[in-house]
């Protein structure tokens, strides 16, 4: 921008009356508060989360396989019961990182 821009001026005095009004001081950035614990109902729903996806996708693969290979429910049974599987050991994975972080805070 050129030296002689109004719109530049204009900003230069209202950054000149804010440091007038602030009383010269700079803006002090606000310390960084320390993360907030999640509400129960946060905690719930990803547990519930957490175990809807492992059976959902689990499901999902199963079905397409069956489909691909014309195996009804064979492939759809196997890969349910390994999203069950693998929902569950992701909710207990869960649940011992929150206990964890629960327990350094006490």
């Amino acid at each position: 921008m050129a030296e002689n821009d109004p719109e530049m001026h204009r900003l230069n005095e209202l950054e000149r009356r804010l440091q007038q009004a602030r009383g010269g001081r700079k803006q002090e950035e606000k310390p960084a508060s320390p993360p907030a614990s999640p509400s129960q109902m946060g905690i719930a729903f990803r547990l519930v989360t957490e175990l809807l996806a492992g059976v959902i996708v689990g499901g999902a693969i199963g079905w397409a396989l069956d489909r691909v290979f014309r195996t009804s429910p064979i492939l759809l049974i196997v890969c349910f019961l390994l999203g069950v599987a693998a929902g569950i050991l992701n909710v207990q994975r869960v649940a011992r990182e929150l206990n964890e972080s629960n327990a350094g805070k006490e």
